[in-house]
């Protein structure tokens, strides 16, 4: 079903599986696997990647680091303006939006609790039009979680403090 949904063959699933399996496995393994020339490789790839079907993405894994993470479900009445919002913070790993009664999910990273509570409160809960805000923390994952978090954000120092999102310079650029 994924195949004809994708519009790919047999070759590029297992080319695609291949490369999520081992990010890093070179195209000449990928022809001895899939009993092709490189060259014929290297156009399958092109193809995937022209597609969007074939991307690499560079972060860091929360799932292997100290950082705490949580999901927070809520319900916006302008969910696109809540996301573009949070885009700048150090600590949004992603969002989604979403059907059903919360319309939006987000990911939040932190070196603790206490600054995720932080930003949920002073970001989501003083928001009057922000609705039915829940907030879980992510325990375990069963794959890597990757995430790109803006790093050099966190380098002015306002981060530090759980409570400076307010005022925070590179949130409001």
């Amino acid at each position: 079903m994924f195949k004809e949904k994708l519009g790919i063959d047999d070759k590029d699933t297992k080319l695609l599986s291949l490369c999520m399996k081992q990010p890093e496995i070179s195209q000449m393994e990928l022809a001895k696997e899939l009993a092709i020339s490189q060259p014929s490789v290297n156009a399958r790839i092109q193809k995937l990647k022209k597609k969007g079907l074939l991307s690499s993405s560079m972060g860091l894994d929360l799932s292997r680091t100290q950082l705490a993470l949580a999901r927070v479900d809520c319900t916006a009445p302008d969910a696109d303006n809540l996301l573009s919002q949070l885009y700048g913070c150090s600590f949004f790993a992603n969002g989604f939006i979403m059907s059903g009664k919360n319309n939006v999910s987000l990911f939040i990273a932190g070196a603790n609790l206490k600054k995720i509570e932080s930003i949920v409160n002073r970001h989501l809960r003083s928001n009057p039009s922000i609705k039915d805000i829940s907030m879980s923390v992510v325990v375990s994952a069963a794959r890597p979680f990757v995430c790109c978090l803006n790093l050099e954000n966190e380098l002015h120092h306002a981060c530090e403090d759980p409570d400076t999102c307010k005022s925070c310079p590179m949130l409001h650029k």
